[in-house]
């Protein structure tokens, strides 16, 4: 491809399933970028048992911060309030408006390079960028960032001499997209590394972004070309071909869903078992847990050797539970008898608090005297820590029910540094 044919905007190949709307869905979830082989022998799923799916084990992905940014990305570019481009210096007016605008903001946001040699370098024939543009309210694209490299064909290398977004476009994610742009543009033009000189302040950067000081590129490819610079840092970045690093996502989710079909063929990932009764006042044998004991056998037979099944519980030895119990109890009453303890003291009335909704807000309620039940069953806490879990989440329920100001909340403070004290 010739360095000076032009190159026109590049549609934005974005992933097929991302509607056009606002905040990502809470239960949004990728499409891989490939299809995933299923697992050839899964273990089987015993009786009383289901099998979760691989996106069932994967959850949604809205809930990763990345799937977040670049969904917010793209639905920028999709309608239309952004848009990335690639641009040379052919002369044409469209194409010296935007460098132009790409010469000021590397201008401002790198305030130690000469203004001379910035604009000599954007400018340069043998360089183009990739520019980002922002749509104003009135309709206009205005130049908001880029990155400024010079390719080098027969090497097969290009060489970044500038990057940089507005201060006012910063921390949205348009770096790292911007990033991804050039890393395909790249591509296109058959190069397999991207060099950069990165000062103190974009190495940070520039890691996130796939680059080692490491330099794997053999030297007689870049050695005269690339310009040797007091207090930078010589930074690598090796593309590879397969790669879709506008999608790098759907990569991911493609990556982690092959990775859970094989796991399903050596470990139980996939099989639930029920769960045990809250309700139930009786101890539960270990061998009564659903799939304790599948689980322990197939670790015996990883390890060749068997486990017995006692060796998997701390022992509880009657005197020792029986003095815990007694020191429970001696930090309960005190806890009870505090002058902040009132509204816990019994489980939450509706009708009487007028908290006519407090059971659909709160799931796991709990408050003194059920703690007292509790204790007062005997094989219950078992741990101190199970005794103050108890405590911490009565605390944790009333704040996330009255809120952080209320002065029931602020009694629930109180209670909570005199128990952290005793206990």
């Amino acid at each position: 491809m010739s360095q000076d044919n032009k190159e026109e905007p590049k549609e934005v190949p974005v992933n097929g399933n991302v509607p056009l709307t606002g905040e990502i869905p809470l239960d949004f979830r990728l499409t891989p970028c490939c299809e995933v082989p299923k697992a050839k022998r899964p273990r089987p799923v015993p009786e009383g048992a289901w099998e979760m799916s691989t996106e069932g084990i994967l959850g949604p992905d809205s809930q990763h911060a990345y799937v977040q940014r670049w969904y917010s990305m793209v639905q920028q570019e999709k309608s239309g309030a952004v848009k990335f481009q690639v641009v040379r210096n052919d002369s044409k007016r469209e194409s010296l408006i935007l460098l132009l605008g790409l010469k000021n903001v590397f201008v401002r946001q790198l305030p130690n390079m000469p203004k001379p040699y910035v604009t000599r370098l954007v400018f340069d024939r043998k360089h183009e960028s990739t520019i980002l543009t922002k749509c104003t309210s009135s309709g206009e694209y205005v130049v908001m960032g880029g990155c400024c490299y010079r390719p080098f064909i027969e090497e097969r290398f290009a060489e970044i001499a500038f990057l940089a977004i507005s201060d006012s476009e910063q921390v949205r994610g348009y770096g790292t997209r911007l990033m991804s742009y050039t890393k395909e543009r790249t591509k296109e033009l058959g190069l397999t590394h991207i060099l950069t000189c990165a000062d103190n302040n974009a190495v940070p950067y520039f890691k996130k972004q796939g680059f080692s000081k490491t330099i794997t590129l053999e030297k007689e490819r870049w050695q005269g070309y690339i310009k040797d610079y007091d207090g930078v840092t010589l930074m690598e970045c090796v593309l590879n071909p397969k790669v879709d690093y506008l999608n790098i996502p759907s990569m991911l989710k493609a990556q982690k869903m092959c990775l859970i079909e094989k796991l399903k063929e050596i470990s139980n990932i996939h099989i639930v078992y029920p769960g045990l009764d809250p309700e139930a006042r009786k101890r539960i044998r270990l061998e009564d847990i659903p799939g304790l004991k599948e689980g322990l056998e197939q670790s015996e037979r990883s390890l060749g050797k068997t486990i017995p099944l006692e060796s998997l519980a701390a022992p509880r030895d009657p005197a020792s539970l029986q003095a815990l119990h007694k020191e429970l109890q001696h930090i309960l009453t005190q806890v009870k008898q505090h002058q902040s303890a009132w509204p816990f003291l019994e489980p939450v009335d509706p009708e009487q608090t007028g908290a006519l909704d407090y059971y659909d807000v709160i799931k796991n309620p709990i408050d003194l005297r059920t703690i007292q039940e509790r204790l007062d069953r005997g094989d219950y806490y078992v741990t101190k820590e199970i005794f103050a879990a108890d405590l911490k989440r009565m605390i944790e329920n009333c704040e996330a029910y009255n809120g952080e100001k209320h002065f029931i909340t602020e009694l629930a403070h109180n209670l909570e540094r005199f128990f952290n004290q005793k206990l």
